[in-house]
């Protein structure tokens, strides 16, 4: 069984696959020491992954070592945009490029191999990545997230409040509270509605899978459109079957 840890901006998460199989999957707010403790102690841990793209990573990834080194005789393998993956590489600054767009397109790839791929992920930020049907990861936009967005507008302006996400989003704000809301969250539907537009135009046969910590608010309304919450640890857990794999055979790129 493998343990993966995707460290992001705002939560970390874990999870245990045994190959393919996701077997638990969970989001730790709090003491991330513990829990991932509590993960190593009831199963039967053969590898660790990790990904990181949030600053506050080094006590948890110090844990994972030690234990890694300790119990299995190995190093943790964290993934960054230099990693080799089961996906050719076609990005122009792969050391820019962050271990969660990488890992959530090996994941989408995984389940949907040998077909264009566009993978949406609604996080901090909202990034848009494409995989191609041969198996090369292509690149993709950045765009500010939910937060990012509302607390921009608080702070770049004189006059507009700090607004939460969560509450009413008509189609035209009655008040500035809702207009800011409705204007982020429908601004960022809207984008994401013209991306998967975009996409189809050019690949009417590709498939889009949506994730992210926002990815079932922006999902729910878009037909034909996957969305997979554990796609960046799945990835993960490809890259590190891709690195321990006996026989290359066994696990061949995704095209």
């Amino acid at each position: 069984m493998n343990l993966i840890a995707d460290i992001g901006n705002s939560s970390v998460k874990a999870a245990v696959f045994s190959g393919q199989d996701l077997v638990e999957r969970c989001r730790i707010d709090s003491d991330p020491q513990r829990l991932l403790l509590d993960l190593v102690e009831r199963f039967p841990i053969a590898h660790c992954g990790v990904s990181i793209v949030g600053a506050d990573a080094q006590e948890v990834l110090l844990l994972l070592r030690r234990w890694a080194q300790e119990h299995l005789g190995e190093d943790v393998l964290v993934v960054d945009g230099t990693t080799p993956t089961p996906l050719a590489i076609d990005y122009r600054t792969p050391y820019t490029l962050g271990a969660d767009r990488l890992a959530a397109c090996v994941g989408a790839a995984s389940l949907c191999p040998a077909r264009e791929l566009l993978v949406v992920d609604a996080g901090t930020c909202v990034t848009y990545d494409r995989v191609s049907a041969t198996g090369h990861y292509l690149g993709g936009n950045i765009s500010p997230g939910v937060g990012i967005r509302l607390r921009m507008l608080h702070s770049e302006t004189a006059a507009l409040p700090l607004v939460d996400a969560q509450g009413e989003t008509p189609c035209w704000g009655y008040d500035t509270v809702t207009a800011l809301r409705s204007g982020v969250l429908r601004g960022i539907a809207l984008e994401v509605e013209g991306y998967i537009r975009l996409f189809r135009q050019q690949h009417p046969e590709g498939h889009v899978y949506m994730t992210g910590g926002n990815g079932h608010r922006f999902a729910l309304d878009l037909p034909d459109v996957d969305h997979q919450d554990d796609l960046v640890e799945r990835g993960i857990n490809e890259i590190v079957r891709y690195h321990t794999a006996t026989d290359p055979q066994t696990h061949p790129p995704l095209a």
